[in-house]
């Protein structure tokens, strides 16, 4: 079904519209209706109709403003046909350039009429998901399960080494090693737009997968735009990091031929327990902030031996902190009260000894969570901004675009469109033409 939401400040049109079709038997549901353009941008975060019919005319945004902020937050979905009660050329000619598909005279207005330009937005649609179609993954959809399982294992999802060697043999992995050891690779590169960053992440993140296994057992997973992770099987607890060590550095100058971007690796304790794998990613994560151009490798260590490290650890624990509670608040003075610390000493901690400030690194966290959510649960975007605090659906879609490259609602989509790929394998052969 087409989702379809209407925008009107006059009610007798919203209900004439309402009722002037068969709406289901012709394919479309309506999911809303709102009565000013700020209602409509709120219905639009929460909704994700397909289509909106929306009034040039509306208070707080017109209809022009109204697909002017939706085209730029997600691009060119949802389409738009425009209403206007008079024939103006400049304003349909303005519309046409922010979306819009279509235009109807109010006065003029007709079930066939309408009918007529859902179609053609419909036809829009199409034409724009087929662009958008991934190419389907080889062999089946293996890797895409292949991944969650990776993101549960480093959650912490599974209690026991037998429930993750089940998982193992179903996907076709082979776990069994000496120990096993997460290390963190931080892609260094800030200054680059989203888009930009999504096609360095991904070149990069696909390279190292390729080139690392050559020289060791290991399994890359992407995490964000910024890092991916490595699981290393190791033959022996003992002698594997001056084996390691000149491995990663040989892996930074390939990778720098080709995208002219460095990577930093943290590396975390060895433990021969898979249930365990997510703590040696947490001390992964503790000697992140240890890392420079100076040390682009950094081994955990148990005791801390030197004032960096016991700044550093102290910013690991403030970040663990944030990592689990998304949903508090986070501000510099709240977390600061929770630590004993002034906030300008935390905020000084951050800045000399972490990877990002401490605002980049609670926005980061709570953009990581709002996509574990996404994938878990049914909430809508509005809830999910409500839930991480943040002050309103549309901020959280604007930042949430500018990390992650794309608006939660294209995300949702790509979860969805994933998902229903694995379900239906059929789906993947057609996705092209769909």
């Amino acid at each position: 079904m087409t989702r379809v939401l209407l925008a009107d400040d006059e009610p007798l049109v919203l209900i004439g519209m309402q009722s002037m079709l068969d709406w289901n038997a012709l394919g479309y549901e309506l999911v809303g209706t709102a009565r000013n353009g700020g209602e409509a941008l709120e219905k639009i975060d929460e909704l994700q109709p397909d289509i909106v019919v929306s009034d040039i005319r509306m208070p707080v945004l017109d209809g022009l403003q109204l697909a002017a902020r939706v085209h730029e937050q997600y691009g060119p979905l949802p389409v738009f046909i425009m209403l206007t009660s008079y024939e103006e050329f400049d304003y349909v000619r303005r519309s046409m350039g922010l979306g819009a598909v279509d235009y109807l005279i109010k006065m003029d207005l007709t079930a066939d009429g309408l009918r007529e330009a859902l179609e053609r937005a419909r036809t829009a649609i199409e034409k724009e998901k087929a662009l958008r179609a991934p190419a389907p993954p080889a062999p089946g959809s293996l890797e895409s399960y292949r991944e969650r399982f990776f993101i549960q294992l480093y959650s912490g999802a599974f209690p026991n080494d037998e429930v993750i060697r089940t998982y193992c043999r179903e996907l076709g992995l082979k776990p069994d090693a000496a120990a096993y050891t997460a290390v963190i690779a931080n892609i260094r590169n800030r200054d680059l737009t989203p888009e930009q960053q999504v096609a360095l992440s991904a070149g990069v993140t696909r390279m190292a997968a390729d080139i690392l296994p050559k020289y060791l057992r290991c399994q890359v997973t992407g995490m964000d735009l910024r890092h991916f992770n490595v699981l290393l099987l190791l033959d022996s607890r003992t002698g594997w990091e001056e084996t390691l060590a000149p491995i990663l550095q040989k892996v930074n100058d390939i990778l720098y031929k080709y995208f002219s971007t460095t990577l930093w690796w943290a590396v975390g304790a060895p433990t021969s327990v898979l249930h365990h794998i997510p703590k040696s990613q947490k001390t992964a994560f503790s000697v992140l902030p240890l890392l420079s151009e100076q040390e682009p490798i950094v081994f955990y260590r148990d005791e801390a031996s030197t004032p960096l490290d016991h700044r550093a650890r102290i910013v690991a624990e403030v970040q663990d902190y944030i990592r689990k509670n998304p949903d508090k608040k986070l501000s510099l003075n709240d977390v600061a009260a929770v630590f004993n610390f002034s906030p300008g000493y935390l905020s000084q901690l951050f800045s000399q000894n972490g990877e990002a400030s401490f605002v980049e690194f609670v926005t980061e966290t709570r953009i990581a969570a709002a996509k574990e959510l996404m994938a878990s649960t049914d909430l809508k975007i509005y809830e999910i901004s409500e839930r991480l605090g943040f002050e309103s659906a549309f901020y959280f879609s604007k930042v949430f675009k500018k990390i992650e490259g794309m608006s939660p609602r294209s995300y949702l989509r790509k979860l969805r469109d994933d998902a229903d790929r694995d379900a239906d394998p059929k789906e993947e052969e057609t996705a092209d033409v769909d």
